[in-house]
């Protein structure tokens, strides 16, 4: 008999216990902001001016990643945005440039993205979405697969960091692993740094 996988039955419990941290905690990503700006000093000035951060686009109760991401911009970083591209099989993720204020287009999944017309870039550090994370930076995500796939294709470029976005609440003490899951570098909640160090 074939073993059940546990994951859509855990994304349906996350998503809903997620929905009532966002009820619950409104004011969460400019409560993040604050404390992971406070960090910058700490961590040696990490990330460096002109870093490129990719953010993203919150949908349903994700934490918004917003005020987040002008703390980045503010210390001197550039900023990026996911896009979901045509590619040969499907959609490809791929990261465009992006300014807070620009005008976004609506995407594959009904996503608001950058629009075409902006160049495509490589991110140095990925702020990545997702339903539950554990210490050692395992992360369930939704099960398509976008952000793996591009993790992977520019860890094999270059040195990048997966640092997840999350409510505090979100951590989990275990998490099922398959061999194509991406592993974060640290966690941003609104408490602050989850996990490990994004710098390692």
């Amino acid at each position: 008999m074939p073993a059940i996988d546990p994951k859509p039955l855990l994304r349906n419990e996350m998503k809903a216990r997620r929905a009532g941290m966002a009820s619950e905690l409104p004011q969460a990503g400019e409560q993040m902001a604050e404390a992971v700006a406070g960090f910058f000093d700490a961590l040696n000035d990490w990330p460096p001016a002109g870093t490129m951060i990719a953010g993203y686009y919150p949908i349903q109760s994700e934490i918004n990643p917003f005020p987040l991401m002008q703390a980045f911009a503010d210390h001197g970083c550039d900023l990026c945005l996911p896009c979901l591209a045509p590619g040969e099989n499907g959609f490809r993720m791929i990261f465009r440039q992006f300014t807070i204020g620009d005008s976004l287009v609506l995407g594959p999944f009904d996503i608001r993205q950058p629009l075409d017309t902006l160049p495509e870039v490589e991110p140095d550090v990925v702020l990545v979405p997702l339903l539950a994370f554990n210490r050692d930076g395992i992360r369930l995500g939704y099960g398509g697969g976008y952000y793996d796939r591009a993790l992977e294709r520019l860890r094999a470029e270059k040195v990048i960091r997966a640092v997840g976005v999350a409510f505090s609440g979100q951590e989990v003490a275990d998490l099922p692993i398959e061999v194509h899951d991406q592993h974060l570098d640290g966690i941003f909640t609104e408490l602050g740094l989850a996990g490990a160090d994004p710098q390692q």
